[in-house]
């Protein structure tokens, strides 16, 4: 009997006909190697989310979808007709009102199944191949006892070796689409998140396979989100229970689901990245388990949602926690963390395994309430620290979470066998603590074989060599050099710089209107060359307005946005009367003052419910963001504006600041496309700004392309939409270096020190956002780092930190220090603290 190998390529991966060639040689050389293979692939990227967009928003997702499809016909060269049974299974289910779970299973089904036909057809005419039906392999276990969402959306298959079905599959190459399997009654269900994965888990355990090969986009299992943490390190090789330990507490490249299977049989699994196949990959094997204290990952998961129960008859009562846990049962919902005090039981509910919808957390409070008192609390994210004999690194953990002190840990647990240790705290805090622990838990020894390169020196070796863009300023150093000798300290704006970022954002062609943040750096004469570039300008105070309107008198009204925040209603009155574009963020302002709003057309800002960015206070939506409409009130405040004829021409949201997941504009407008209906005068999508920039030369920074793309479909979707984007730092960051020269240096023990004459009072950044910012002494930028200090200024505060152990040359009184990206947020956020006039400001044409 020949031995098998089971592959899995995602969706990513089966997307284009370069894809299926990375594919084609990875089977042929597994087949040449003298394995037989099957090969398990989920839906081409976007099908899914087309579909899922017919269930939650009754969406007609008949066009789009075969448009996709149409796209891979061309670039395979095979023909849409080979779908066209499944095709009208798609029109049929579509023109339903709703769908019950049964139904909503049969269309979530079609992206895999669509995608099997056409990749089949392909690989035909390149490989002998067969195609294998998951529901004659795969069948849905019976003694389920979760909610019947979870049975059908949601299902799990019991499943050991089968030598008789390894026998019955006699051709050496075959494809299967995953996702979806048969019940016992041969209906299709769906195997959830993660679940071409998992079908993949069954199959090599079925056919006893000698390895499982998951090849996704990433590199393998990492320490951290990568994308949040470029430092974050390849994991190489990791035990099961670890790997399992990080896919549950929030690693997206696996679901912990697809790694039991393979752990119960001892099958290695091997993750591989489709973009570049050569490179090493992480491999999951029982013998990979460690044996000395560590921490592996770092993970968060968000949208995690608690229950506290209170109640002081649960003291010293025989039974009171099997009633609770029996209505936790009864409901179908899976615990996840459960932390106990004398009179309060807090669990919470992760919805990777739960359907939470509103009816369901009613009916659970409801149920429980006779019982005692509940409180759901939403919006919460769960940090996990993950590896072996976590407890012995006490001593590591509690310096990190004691700066924590004044943020609100809801609850504190820690796993029995020593696996891992979590934190639920408030979704905004989730991002800052993973990266705080990161920094100082993840080993840095590279000489430790389990722990490979990071993310950033992955990505940069997949290039011929890193791609490093040499900023203005090293190309100016002399000039900025005299500059810094008469004006020091001070800031100095590069135009060109600014042209160069105009230039990037105007290939979003996507978006009709670009309005610039003038709060990220409101200088003349970067006003003026806004303006004179084709960018119009938004604002958020009158003062703002006037600066503006004196530096470009030719402005029109129409082109200057004004969005204030709890501002006087004097404010939006004038500026409405001037017949400029006026953000509403608060229902208050319409209910107490319809009559300023009367036949004035208005633009709303809505609260999308989750905020984005690198700090808390960057993050300007979800429920602890004093911004945005929230989602409860827009139905009321549409009802509002028709019955007293204002007319809303206009949906904005903005999640944050410094993001770089292209996705998050998608998500804005799906979300505002999705109030559209409660508001049918509105013309204008305003997505807000927030883009993130390039922090250091080599890093990738912000994928424009994708974001395009993202936002490209939705005006397919809804084409007498115009698509408004408001960035502020993207287009200044760069543009600006503040400048400063040296006045003391100091060692403390191990720690050095270099104070130069100006701090938070010019650049609060540091310290009120821990922004980082490049540092380098300008007066020695050729010589070799010789120390590592601390850059800080002359406030009378502890936090007068710019940046924290900086490798500097060898640095003297009056040299030159220089810090990049200082733009945006710089100049505009200081001031005269200690009575120390902040920075000057010049400009560089």
């Amino acid at each position: 009997m020949n031995t098998w190998v089971v592959l899995k390529f995602g969706g990513s991966s089966v997307s284009n006909l370069a894809k299926w060639k990375v594919i084609l040689a990875t089977v042929k050389q597994r087949l040449a190697a003298g394995y037989k293979v099957v090969l398990v692939h989920s839906a081409a990227q976007g099908l899914t989310d087309l579909l899922t967009k017919k269930i939650t928003n009754n969406d007609d997702i008949y066009t789009p979808f075969k448009d996709k499809l149409n796209t891979l016909c061309k670039e395979l060269k095979v023909e849409l007709q080979l779908v066209s049974e499944q095709l009208k299974k798609l029109k049929s289910l579509v023109e339903k009102p709703t769908l019950d779970l049964w139904q909503q299973a049969e269309l979530l089904a079609l992206g895999e199944q669509c995608t099997h036909v056409l990749g089949v057809a392909y690989l035909n005419t390149q490989i002998e191949t067969a195609s294998l039906d998951p529901k004659s392999c795969l069948i849905s276990s019976t003694d389920d006892q979760r909610s019947t969402e979870s049975q059908i959306l949601s299902a799990k298959c019991r499943v050991a070796r089968n030598d008789i079905l390894s026998e019955k599959l006699t051709e050496n190459f075959y494809v299967m689409p995953g996702f979806y399997v048969s019940n016992c009654n041969h209906k299709t269900v769906l195997l959830g998140r993660g679940g071409s994965d998992t079908s993949a888990a069954y199959m090599a355990v079925l056919l006893h396979a000698k390895q499982l090969e998951i090849w996704t986009d990433v590199h393998g299992i990492f320490s951290a989100n990568p994308h949040s943490i470029p430092s974050a390190r390849l994991l190489l090789k990791l035990g099961y229970q670890e790997a399992r330990e990080i896919a549950a507490s929030g690693g997206k490249v696996l679901h912990p689901r697809c790694i039991l299977p393979v752990e119960q049989h001892n099958i290695p699994l091997l993750i591989k990245n489709t973009n570049d196949p050569e490179k090493v990959g992480t491999v999951l094997a029982h013998e990979y388990s460690p044996t000395k204290p560590r921490v592996s990952a770092i993970n968060a998961r968000h949208q995690v949602t608690l229950v506290s129960m209170e109640s002081i008859n649960m003291w010293h009562q025989a039974g009171f926690m099997g009633d609770i846990f029996a209505i936790y049962k009864e409901l179908g919902l899976s615990i996840d963390l459960v932390s106990t005090a004398q009179t309060n039981v807090t669990i919470s509910l992760d919805n990777m395994d739960n359907v939470l919808t509103t009816s369901k957390l009613k009916a659970l409070k409801d149920a429980l309430s006779t019982l005692c008192e509940v409180t759901v609390i939403k919006n919460c994210s769960a940090v996990t620290l993950v590896g072996y004999r976590i407890r012995a690194l006490a001593d590591k953990i509690a310096p990190v979470l004691s700066s924590y002190a004044d943020q609100r840990v809801h609850i504190t647990t820690q796993s029995s066998n020593d696996l891992n240790q979590t934190f639920v705290v408030d979704e905004d805090q989730a991002d800052k603590l993973v990266r705080a622990l990161h920094e100082v838990l993840i080993i840095e020894d590279k000489e430790i074989d389990d722990f490979g390169p990071t993310w950033t020196e992955l990505v940069q070796e997949k290039q011929a060599k890193p791609t490093v863009t040499t900023a203005w300023w090293q190309n100016q150093a002399s000039e900025l050099l005299s500059i810094a000798q008469e004006h020091s300290p001070c800031y100095a704006y590069h135009l060109p710089t600014i042209k160069g970022q105009i230039e990037q954002i105007k290939k979003l062609s996507a978006v009709d209107r670009f309005y610039y943040a003038s709060k990220a750096n409101s200088h003349p004469d970067v006003l003026r060359f806004m303006y004179q570039n084709g960018v119009c300008l938004e604002t958020v105070s009158p003062m703002e307005i006037q600066r503006v309107q004196s530096v470009c008198p030719e402005i029109s009204p129409q082109h200057i946005l004004f969005t204030p925040n709890f501002a006087p209603i004097d404010e939006y009155r004038d500026e409405i009367e001037k017949g400029i574009h006026v953000t509403i963020d608060n229902p208050s302002l319409l209910f107490d003052y319809p009559e300023i709003f009367k036949h004035k057309a208005v633009i709303l800002r809505l609260d999308p419910g989750h905020g984005s960015g690198h700090h808390r206070y960057v993050r300007t939506a979800g429920v602890h963001s004093k911004f945005g409409i929230p989602a409860d009130d827009v139905e009321r405040v549409a009802e509002f504006c028709e019955k007293n004829q204002i007319s809303v021409i206009g949906l904005h949201a903005h999640s944050g600041s410094g993001i770089l997941d292209h996705s998050n504009w998608a998500r804005i407008a799906d979300y505002l496309g999705s109030c559209l209906p409660h508001f049918p005068e509105v013309e204008i999508i305003n997505v807000g700004g927030g883009l993130g920039i390039r922090e250091n030369p080599g890093d990738l920074g912000l994928d424009l392309l994708q974001l395009n793309t993202a936002l490209l479909a939705f005006k397919a979707d809804h084409p007498n939409i115009k698509i408004w984007m408001e960035p502020g730092r993207f287009l200044v960051a760069h543009c600006g270096v503040l400048m400063a020269k040296v006045t003391q240096t100091k060692w403390k023990g191990k720690q050095g020190y270099i104070g130069i004459e100006t701090g938070m009072n010019s650049l609060i950044r540091p310290a009120l956002y821990g922004a980082w910012h490049n540092i380098v002494n300008l007066s020695k930028i050729n010589d070799a780092h010789e120390y590592t200090a601390n850059i800080v200024g002359p406030m009378c505060e502890t936090g007068d930190v710019l940046g924290i152990d900086r490798k500097m040359p060898k640095t003297q009184v009056k040299d030159v220090l220089l810090i990049a990206n200082a733009g945006a947020y710089g100049a505009v956020m200081a001031s005269n603290y200690n009575l120390r006039a902040p920075a000057k400001e010049i400009i560089i044409k």
